[in-house]
């Protein structure tokens, strides 16, 4: 039985999920299950200093340093007192676990292909789906079987198999398929209402894992090796531009020849040296979209009636209001000292931005009232400021390319000690604050740096808090608009940035 651990926190955001379950009063959402299939009400044990705050805020750091053998206190207690460790939870399917049947899938890849079956099964009967239409034989039907390309790796599904996974796999698949009182389950509202959207001339071919799905994405990497060259545009941030950040359909619908290597969709195979411009790659898949023959789909569980939402049109772009850059803040309460990073408010969004390895990694992190909303790196980061601010974060080479963090010396103090000063009485701090500690006492609390554990944590804290300093000098130091900067790194970060290709969310 797979159980929770640290390094399961850093995936679907599980550490901010423990929280909200713990401070959930009631219901089944606030429970949690063992790993001997009990369940259980938790909450944190008073007792460990600062893990309740370590789990709110995702600071692995901590949560892994409060999680060492020498702790002698266990992270949860019941409501009789009983102690609990992170591994006595079980990872169930709310936390990425759970495979079921599937051959070692996750359930997002089983609902997922699941989809596709429903929504090719829809376009089929030319009708609304309904309990009574969409059998376990209607889904099974061979005729059915050849529009669908849904794949766990290497093996291409059935529907055949993905039924016995929601029936053998994890406890959250069936609640995907069962149908309410009105005769619907997730699937046939996602089918049903992605048909109204779109209605396409026959039965259109969907995709999930396929070559022809691989081969859509092969055209990113097309463009984007253009972009870097001499004669591209450098649209692209210089690290981190994953294929989702590109176009984040979990499926994909298409009247063309499931086999690339005749249709090639988006001219995947044109020469790696061709000059193709991310432009030239937007409008081409807006223009197969509209011509029905080409279109990513965003999937999210539908748990009412669904809705369907546009994501960049073309010429003009949806979805996609200016934001401005508003103040920032050392921390949550404006103290300097008291964590290791900083906030800044893009919009009506706080982005947190801090170390995310010791003193290695640093990166920015959209703030959500439930999880976490986006995510970007530092690179990232580097290439807007480089980009619109005409500036850097740090000491760097003039290419932005060659970016890297900027790893602490102790060489740093009196330009961390000037930045310091600079930004605690700096008009955008939301915690503007006169009093300073001069470069003696800076440099004291500095590497005497206490976690919330009573550890020693000033090597990490001073990477972090550096680095933020940097990128605030690089902001208010720059010479582009700031606004323009803040628009696109929120974009960026919540996969909505100007070279993105159109895509349908269903939710």
């Amino acid at each position: 039985m797979a159980a929770l651990s640290n390094d399961t926190l850093s995936k679907r955001d599980n550490a901010l999920l423990i929280y909200n379950k713990i401070n959930k009063k009631k219901g089944k959402d606030s429970t949690f299950e063992l790993n001997d299939g009990k369940e259980v009400k938790l909450k944190f044990n008073p007792d460990v200093k600062g893990i309740a705050t370590a789990f709110k805020n995702q600071d692995l750091e901590e949560i892994k340093d409060l999680a060492k053998p020498k702790s002698t206190k266990m992270f949860f207690v019941d409501t009789k007192g009983k102690e609990y460790k992170l591994s006595d939870l079980k990872k169930s399917e709310e936390f990425g676990g759970g495979s079921g049947s599937g051959g070692g899938a996750n359930d997002t890849a089983i609902t997922e292909s699941m989809q596709c079956y429903y929504c090719a099964l829809r376009y089929k009967l030319k009708k609304e789906l309904n309990s009574e239409n969409s059998t376990p034989k209607a889904l099974k039907d061979k005729s059915l079987q050849g529009y669908v390309f849904a794949f766990n790796g290497s093996t291409r599904w059935t529907a055949s198999t993905l039924l016995a996974a929601h029936s053998s796999g994890s406890k959250a698949l069936p609640t995907w398929i069962e149908y309410d009182q009105s005769g619907q389950n997730v699937y046939t509202k996602t089918a049903n209402k992605l048909a109204l959207k779109e209605s396409w001339g026959g039965i259109p071919y969907f995709h999930r894992g396929s070559s022809f799905m691989s081969a859509i994405y092969e055209s990113k990497k097309v463009a984007l090796k253009f972009d870097r060259s001499e004669q591209g545009d450098k649209k692209a941030p210089a690290s981190g531009f994953s294929d989702d950040k590109w176009n984040p359909g979990d499926i994909w619908m298409s009247t063309m020849d499931p086999n690339p290597s005749s249709s090639k969709p988006l001219d995947f195979n044109k020469d790696v040296n061709c000059n193709l411009t991310f432009d030239q790659l937007r409008k081409n898949v807006y223009e197969k979209a509209t011509n029905k023959e080409l279109l990513g789909i965003s999937l999210k569980k539908v748990t009412g009636e669904a809705s369907i939402k546009e994501f960049n049109t073309y010429p003009d772009r949806t979805q996609n209001t200016k934001i401005t850059l508003g103040k920032f803040s050392f921390g949550q309460t404006g103290d300097f000292f008291n964590s290791a990073d900083i906030y800044l408010t893009l919009g009506t969004k706080q982005v947190q931005f801090r170390s995310t390895d010791s003193t290695k990694s640093w990166q920015g992190e959209v703030k959500g009232a439930a999880a976490a909303a986006g995510k970007i790196g530092g690179g990232g980061v580097n290439f807007y400021c480089f980009d619109i601010l005409k500036n850097t974060v740090g000491t760097v080479p003039k290419d932005a390319k060659k970016w890297k963090e900027t790893r602490w010396n102790d060489s740093y103090f009196n330009d961390f000690h000037k930045l310091y000063k600079t930004y605690s009485k700096h008009p955008k701090n939301k915690f503007k604050n006169d009093k300073v500690v001069d470069n003696n006492d800076f440099r004291q609390m500095t590497n005497g740096y206490i976690n919330s554990k009573g550890k020693n944590a000033g090597p990490a804290f001073k990477f972090s808090k550096y680095m933020g300093l940097l990128l605030l000098d690089a902001i208010y130091t720059g010479q582009g608009k700031k606004d323009e900067w803040a628009t696109q790194v929120l974009r960026y970060a919540m996969s909505n940035i100007d070279i993105s290709t159109y895509f349908i969310k269903i939710e």
